[in-house]
């Protein structure tokens, strides 16, 4: 559909791709419009809602600035798909995804967590970044190379129109990404300052192009966006042989898609000169939750976890600045959707689909979004078809908000006693009064009924336990443990060394 509504403002003018606008996100696209840092018009998705310094599903472009708050916090986050051609829908069973999704959240880490050796990717021998991101990456960086995190990011399998099974997901640039969209946004609220530049958004901050810090912020979010891809990819490559060990149905990666929509890049753009005139000029396009949508060229728009998403086309057209939504867009706030959607609703939506509905996702309930097929009819002169996805498995990543003391307790299990030749027959646990510190103690219960409250069973932790063994009942043993894997009901335990062993008093 063409532009539903163009707002005249005292910079340049807004192109709206949708009626379903908030206030909050208009005000946001009017800043932007007359901030001096944009050339040509703004394009608003039909997913745009409000975000932090720009709106997300805002496409704009710019000649001598860059925004890092434009580009947000999660550099190059964006979306995965490849096809499995030999594996349709119907040949899983419930059993079968059930496994596979828990494979999944087994070796995939969700959340904050991370694996627990670092990983190799390309993007982690590229010396093309500045001094000051070379001094930020660490061994955790490297470790966070095929982690989903949380909040809308996810796996899933899918099936598409033709009942093919592919994988698909979403996730970005992890902690690095972050920690570089803050320093450069610090180095853009001074550059301002010194400039004397009074934003009439605090958030909306820019840097000059022709500056070291806008040269090096260039270098920086293209490092980052690499590390983005890197991590799909490696997500891709993972569950893709967790499926191979399964089904025996190998992934075609030259069929693979991969892309961003939080990212920058310089594009030939065709633009209104300020005369009425279109010509096309090389700009720096900035897309803020927005999938690219040159003529022919593919894109992959989710919905929400239960509402199925799209492989598309794009059409180029030059009033979307070449662009399209980058997913359904959320109509409720994290906290609203807390608030209005029950849990019963939530599960209800998820019904017939292999997930989990924990309470801490109920903020990602299909109901907080946009209806994605409206989404899709607001886009239709902005990208084509080609298939649509249905959910048959999902995986979320959410690191709970309960209080470690309210939170229930899992079952606990080590996956490789035997290795070490060992039979267990009891823990040490301590037995904690959260009102009175001084009342703990431990006391030894059966291996069998051995539970701990999760919250400090996220995967990749480190564990000390005392043991007792049948091999050796004169003594205990200090076991160190990594955690394998976590769910809402069970943690399971890599025994990683026995540290000590010491007779036990009395004998």
């Amino acid at each position: 559909m063409p532009v539903f509504e163009t707002i005249e403002t005292k910079g340049i003018p807004v192109k709206i791709f949708t009626d379903q606008i908030e206030d909050q996100a208009r005000q946001q696209l009017i800043d932007l419009a007359e901030s001096g840092l944009v050339v040509g018009h703004i394009a608003a998705m039909p997913d745009v809602h409000y975000g932090m310094g720009a709106t997300v599903g805002s496409v704009f472009a710019s000649e001598h600035y860059i925004c890092p708050n434009a580009v947000g916090v999660d550099i190059g986050c964006g979306m995965a798909a490849i096809p499995i051609p030999n594996l349709k829908s119907s040949h899983l069973s419930w059993d079968q995804k059930q496994e596979i999704h828990s494979e999944i959240k087994k070796r995939v880490p969700t959340g904050m967590s991370a694996h627990d050796k670092p990983r190799t990717a390309p993007v982690l021998d590229n010396p093309n970044r500045s001094k000051w991101l070379n001094q930020q990456i660490s061994k955790k960086t490297a470790c966070q190379i095929g982690t989903l995190g949380g909040g809308n990011h996810f796996i899933e399998l899918v099936e598409d129109k033709d009942s093919q099974v592919w994988i698909f997901l979403h996730s970005g640039s992890r902690n690095i990404g972050k920690v570089t969209a803050e320093n450069y946004n610090k180095l853009a609220k001074n550059y301002m300052k010194k400039q004397g530049i009074q934003a009439k958004n605090p958030d909306l901050n820019f840097l000059d192009l022709n500056t070291k810090e806008g040269q090096n912020y260039l270098l920086d979010m293209q490092w980052c966006q690499n590390f983005a891809y890197d991590n799909r990819q490696d997500m891709l490559k993972n569950v893709a042989e967790i499926l191979v060990e399964k089904l025996g149905t190998p992934a075609d990666f030259n069929q693979a898609v991969n892309i961003h929509h939080n990212y920058c890049s310089c594009e030939d753009c065709i633009i209104d000169d300020g005369n009425g005139n279109l010509v096309s000029r090389k700009l720096w396009v900035t897309r803020k939750g927005a999938t690219s949508a040159k003529k022919d060229q593919y894109g992959l728009i989710p919905g929400s976890m239960g509402t199925g998403s799209f492989l598309v086309k794009g059409l180029g057209n030059p009033e979307s600045m070449q662009s399209s939504s980058h997913g359904a867009g959320r109509t409720k706030s994290r906290t609203k959707a807390k608030l209005e959607i029950t849990q019963k609703d939530f599960e209800q939506s998820m019904e017939g689909i292999v997930c989990e509905t924990n309470e801490e996702l109920r903020d990602e309930a299909p109901q907080a979004y946009k209806e994605i097929n409206t989404v899709m009819e607001w886009q239709s002169d902005l990208v084509q078809i080609v298939t649509r996805f249905q959910p048959l498995i999902n995986v979320k990543g959410f690191d709970s908000s309960i209080p470690a003391w309210k939170q229930p307790k899992i079952s606990v299990v080590f996956e490789n006693p035997e290795s070490f030749q060992l039979t267990i027959k009891s823990i040490l646990v301590s037995k904690t009064d959260y009102k009175n510190s001084k009342k703990s103690s431990s006391e030894w219960i059966p291996y069998a009924n051995w539970k701990q409250k999760a919250g400090g069973l996220r995967k990749g932790n480190r564990i000390q336990t005392w043991v007792l063994i049948e091999e050796d009942p004169t003594k205990k043993l200090l076991i160190q443990s990594t955690v394998a894997s976590s769910d809402s009901n069970k943690a399971t335990l890599r025994i990683e060394v026995v540290e000590k062993r010491q007779k036990l008093d009395g004998v």
